[in-house]
């Protein structure tokens, strides 16, 4: 633990970092959702091939195997739109997300009841998620310029959050050190 602590610096530069990009995201919105985009367009790839994999690899023992292979074609699609010309991605952005949060709120909503049906007590959390995700999506998509803006505000406001988080911590860490 000594060790740990003894790095607490690291901690403080990663937390005035974020509160720095937290900054860049207030002032630059527009720059922030293409950055977002790219990151979100590459890991939806990522997330789709795989999703894609596992659905067609499962198929003999998951009966919900095509929600699965759906949900990774869905991705990929994203992903592709998402990739395919950052400037336009970025004036389409809230609406693809939109449209992604209620694909993925119907998905969590039909899943729920599966989830019910194999005995699981929690299933009721997805099914009010995915009724609050086509909910949020709807809005998202219904406006889509104070979208862009509430995406933004958001993440900036949580990068910001967390990089207080950070810099509390570090100065937390440097007094255990001692």
């Amino acid at each position: 633990m000594k060790q740990v602590l003894k790095y607490w610096w690291l901690v403080l530069i990663k937390g005035i970092i974020l509160v720095l990009l937290s900054f860049f995201i207030f002032r630059h919105p527009v720059s922030a959702l293409v950055g977002l985009a790219l990151y979100i367009g590459i890991s939806l790839m990522i997330t789709g091939v795989l999703l894609v994999i596992t659905g067609l690899s499962n198929r003999k023992e998951d009966d919900q195997w095509g929600w699965k292979l759906a949900e990774g074609i869905m991705d990929v699609v994203f992903a592709f739109v998402l990739l395919s010309n950052p400037a336009i991605t970025a004036t389409v952005f809230p609406f693809v997300v939109g449209f992604w949060m209620i694909f993925y709120g119907i998905m969590m909503f039909v899943g729920s009841f599966g989830n019910k049906k194999a005995g699981d007590k929690s299933w009721w959390m997805n099914l009010l998620g995915g009724i609050l995700n086509v909910f949020v999506g709807y809005i998202i998509m219904n406006d889509i310029i104070a979208g862009a803006f509430a995406i933004t505000f958001w993440i900036g406001t949580g990068v910001l959050i967390f990089g207080i988080v950070n810099i509390s911590a570090a100065f937390r860490m440097k007094s255990l050190a001692k």
